[in-house]
């Protein structure tokens, strides 16, 4: 056989155990880093204003506004009822992140037996982007802003039936405390 040829014993007795072993996990850190770990659960959200396309706060506030007045008018004793709702911020939309999280650990021993192990962890996070990585970020839900106040003016609003039934329904609705409602006596219309 010719001298030069390529052989698969040589090569191994060639090599040792001790190369074999490092060969061995600079091909696994090769994969690791070409393959990172992590799954979709562990993407993380990122909540940011919000943007084109997202229901704006008053457009949000003035249908909340709409459907509780015809909520309201139609308790007995209330009659002709405005209401004032007050919104606590603007819309939110939840982003989706890809995170990438690699980790290595390093193992020393020095001249008298003494082990270190050293932890490395880097970790980057980048937005997912609709379309061809251009477009617009990808949202995964928007988050409608809190109701912070509402005030309801009513023709009953000065009886304390109509005061207490306005708050227990309002509070029902929208999870405030009643001192951040206030039922009030509509002033009579000439």
């Amino acid at each position: 056989m010719n001298e030069k040829s390529f052989s698969w014993k040589r090569f191994w007795s060639d090599l040792g155990n001790r190369k074999f072993i490092l060969l061995l996990a600079a091909g696994l850190i090769l994969a690791m880093l070409a393959f990172p770990a992590g799954s979709p659960a562990e993407d993380e959200e990122e909540t940011v204003p919000e943007s084109q396309g997202a229901v704006s706060a008053a457009t949000y506030e003035e249908e909340l506004e709409g459907r509780l007045r015809e909520l309201l008018s139609s308790i007995e004793g209330a009659g002709q009822v405005e209401v004032m709702v007050t919104l606590a911020a603007s819309s939110e939309q939840v982003l989706q992140n890809d995170i990438s999280r690699q980790e290595s650990v390093t193992r020393e021993t020095d001249a008298q037996g003494g082990v270190r192990n050293n932890y490395d962890v880097s970790e980057d996070s980048q937005t997912v982007l609709v379309g061809d990585g251009n477009g617009e970020p990808y949202v995964v839900k928007e988050l409608m802003p809190q109701v912070e106040g509402v005030v309801v003016a009513c023709e009953g609003g000065d009886r304390a039936s109509v005061q207490a039934e306005i708050s227990a329904a309002v509070q029902a609705l929208f999870d405030i405390p009643t001192h951040k409602i206030k039922v009030c006596k509509m002033a009579s219309q000439p």
